[in-house]
């Protein structure tokens, strides 16, 4: 009995796809955010009666609001670094599965003496090392690609704080210590 995965399939590559969407708006949402409390930042402060002191006194959240900036730039780079290694595994696993099929394909001779056999699988051998370093390449990208994705979690991750930092910074001044903007 053969299963129909057709509907199983389509919901997943759905999800995927899906997934794919909520991501690319986060990362606008976090590059563009930080970049937009920058701007409103320094808008407030020129728009005061003593913009130096108001800089002065929001020069934390301007740092936060560039390391937000930077950090969600540099989840891109991660998660495009991560989509490379991992089409570098599909594509070696392809290659190997591709060699594994040959060497199916061809009988191994047993022979005695031993080196009859050997001579005669030289060529069987030779497949069977391929695969082996195939499978070790593949291994190798999808292990990178592992080390991508935590890079890019991270990168996000910092983004996300530092743009939740670069409002709560001066919030929390005003609100909590007794700061004031004009001096």
């Amino acid at each position: 009995m053969k299963i129909d995965t057709t509907d199983t399939l389509r919901v997943v590559q759905n999800k995927n796809a899906e997934s794919e969407a909520y991501s690319r708006q986060l990362h606008i949402w976090l590059g563009a955010g930080s970049a937009g409390g920058a701007i409103s930042m320094a808008s407030l402060a020129a728009s005061l009666r003593d913009p130096a002191y108001v800089f002065h006194f929001l020069t934390p959240s301007f740092w936060s609001f560039l390391v937000g900036v930077v950090a969600a730039g540099s989840s891109l780079f991660f998660l495009a670094l991560r989509a490379d290694e991992q089409g570098e595994h599909f594509a070696t696993s392809h290659n190997r599965d591709q060699i594994n099929e040959a060497i199916r394909a061809m009988p191994e001779v047993i022979a005695s003496p031993k080196r009859l056999a050997d001579e005669a699988n030289q060529a069987r051998n030779e497949l069977i090392r391929q695969s082996h370093e195939k499978h070790a390449r593949a291994e190798r990208a999808w292990a990178r690609s592992l080390r991508y994705k935590v890079a890019w979690a991270a990168s996000l991750t910092i983004s996300a704080l530092a743009f939740v930092l670069g409002f709560a910074w001066p919030l929390a001044q005003l609100s909590f210590f007794g700061a004031k903007l004009l001096p």
